[in-house]
């Protein structure tokens, strides 16, 4: 997962370059075996280990993966971005997307967990002021959930001073804390559960729910139906549940 880490910092440079060559596409090229996933950041990971088992299925399909906040894509798809398939942080973005007839109806395949991430064992009442690397509220869900928590530590420990540094997605805000330049990150439970130091699992009554929706976009391209019937079988489903995330109506989707 490391090297994960260490690409988020251009991957956003490069979604933007993809984007405008996808933009210039011819439009017949929408109807082959060619399958583009948007997906939000902290999903990404998981999604590449989809990926090599959906192309296992499916030899003929080439997939090619688009990650960033769940609100930047889903203002590319709104400006015309070229997206089979949109796997969002939450579901308030799938679900106007639907509303506004952009696809199919969106279906929960994750449930997201929020983590406070110490990698250096710095800890929490150390006597200086602490950086805390956070996602963007204003386009990433896993920012609003991070504010909301931020929030609650304030009130419950009023001698912390914290001060958050805001990242462009998830993603990012967990290169900023690998790279030292923040102390503690507010993040997705996914992206640090087998990374080096401390994490605590924030109480999911803290956050707004993490309740991330996929939707196809695309709904005349077959390898988009068939990848969101995988995305939510058990196969698929036992990858996402290792990687941290609650699956929806499982044991571990009390208190949702």
């Amino acid at each position: 997962m490391g090297g994960q880490s260490g690409a988020g910092g251009g991957r956003w440079r490069l979604t933007l370059l993809l984007t405008m060559l996808l933009l210039s596409a011819p439009a017949t090229s929408r109807g082959g075996a060619e399958l583009r996933i948007a997906c939000a950041s902290n999903f990404y990971p998981t999604l590449q280990r989809l990926a090599l088992l959906f192309q296992n299925r499916h030899p003929e399909a080439h997939l090619e993966l688009i990650s960033g906040a769940s609100g930047q894509l889903y203002q590319q798809i709104r400006h015309g971005a070229p997206y089979h398939l949109f796997l969002s942080a939450d579901r308030a973005y799938p679900a106007a997307l639907h509303r506004d007839h952009y696809g199919d109806e969106p279906r929960i395949y994750a449930l997201g967990r929020l983590a406070l991430w110490d990698p250096r064992g710095v800890g929490l009442n150390v006597g200086r002021p602490l950086t805390v690397a956070i996602a963007n509220p204003a386009t990433a869900p896993y920012g609003r959930a991070a504010e909301a928590v931020l929030d609650r530590y304030r009130d419950q420990q009023p001698a912390l001073r914290w001060r958050a540094v805001v990242a462009a997605n998830v993603s990012q805000a967990t290169q900023l804390v690998d790279s030292g330049n923040a102390d503690l990150g507010l993040v997705a439970l996914s992206l640090v559960q087998d990374r080096r130091g401390e994490y605590r699992p924030i109480p999911v009554d803290w956050y707004r729910p993490l309740v991330q929706q996929g939707m196809v976009l695309d709904t005349g391209n077959h390898q988009a139906k068939a990848f969101m019937a995988f995305l939510l079988s058990g196969q698929a489903g036992r990858v996402i549940r290792a990687d941290g995330y609650a699956l929806p109506g499982g044991d571990d989707a009390v208190a949702r």
